[in-house]
């Protein structure tokens, strides 16, 4: 079952377009990555789909059911993370999900599971809570319902490294569960610990969209090579012709091998080794070079 569907999506400010063309479909149960720098559309998408603001053109389903304007019942079904938090101020954080239970007329013995795993004390106001609380009790907020689309945007920021281990592992027990989760990131590292699939966008347009293990570029292979003479050994060896654009850094040769891997190693292996590394490009990595470059993966 398709979860959320989108064809040729588009959004127009005046002139300036948000996002165009967008064609999703998440299933059940995927956890699907959304990524961009700023302002390249991953707003504007979780604004449209959250039925915050609505389309110039194309058309979106959630639910299997189509959806023009408003749909209460339907976003009773999302949990949403906005990446910007405002609450009521001069509540504390058990009154005001307390208050969020009771409108969903929910028990509030998961108000306490939920506060604990993410160390949030709720007797205090939220006008005392810092920015990485803020974002603990909006979490806790996005789950209360245990909704069947989970839909986050940039939902670590202010979130402390162990916070953010426990915050995954709760997703992934949520997923495990059968909730389909929506994560729009700039953080990479997010995408490749929790996603099966991944899209990016750039300038309001979808440029990629397959699972992390096979984005363009993941079959390349960075051979990161000390050699037993010092030096910056480039032009002395031709390296060039392993690599048109090998790196030298500390004392580490770096080269980036498209294919044939076993070919490149014999050619680097002509001179004596001290040490060597052999490793996949990182998520980051394939999204600099694309970004970099302003290319469309290939």
């Amino acid at each position: 079952m398709e979860i959320l569907k989108t064809k040729k999506l588009t959004k127009y400010y005046g002139k300036t377009k948000g996002i165009v063309d967008l064609n999703l479909e998440i299933p059940k149960g995927e956890i699907f990555g959304f990524i961009g720098p700023n302002g390249a559309g991953k707003s504007t998408t979780i604004r449209l789909l959250m039925q915050l603001i609505f389309p110039s053109s194309g058309s979106f389903t959630l639910f299997g059911q189509q959806i023009k304007g408003e749909n209460p019942r339907i976003r009773q079904r999302i949990g949403y993370l906005p990446s910007e938090i405002n609450f009521y101020h001069e509540l504390t954080g058990k009154q005001l999900l307390e208050l969020s239970a009771k409108l969903y007329e929910l028990p509030t013995a998961q108000i306490e599971e939920l506060s604990e795993l993410l160390e949030l004390d709720l007797t205090k106001t939220v006008k005392s809570y810092s920015l990485g609380n803020r974002k603990k009790l909006a979490i806790i907020q996005s789950l209360l319902h245990e909704p069947e689309l989970l839909i986050l945007d940039e939902p670590t920021s202010g979130l402390d490294p162990l916070i953010q281990s426990r915050f995954f592992e709760l997703l992934k027990e949520k997923n495990a569960q059968g909730m389909t989760i929506f994560l729009s990131t700039h953080v990479l590292s997010e995408v490749e610990k929790l996603c099966h699939r991944v899209g990016i966008i750039r300038e309001g347009r979808l440029i990629n969209l397959s699972s992390v293990a096979e984005l363009p570029g993941r079959a390349e292979r960075i051979v990161e090579v000390r050699y037993e003479e010092e030096g910056d050994l480039r032009e002395k060896y031709s390296f060039a012709q392993i690599d048109p654009s090998v790196r030298y850094t500390d004392g580490i040769h770096s080269f980036h091998v498209q294919s044939h891997l076993h070919e490149a190693l014999a050619a680097i292996a002509q001179h004596p080794i001290s040490d060597i590394i052999i490793k996949q490009p990182s998520l980051e990595e394939l999204f600099m070079k694309y970004y970099g470059r302003g290319e469309d993966p290939k």
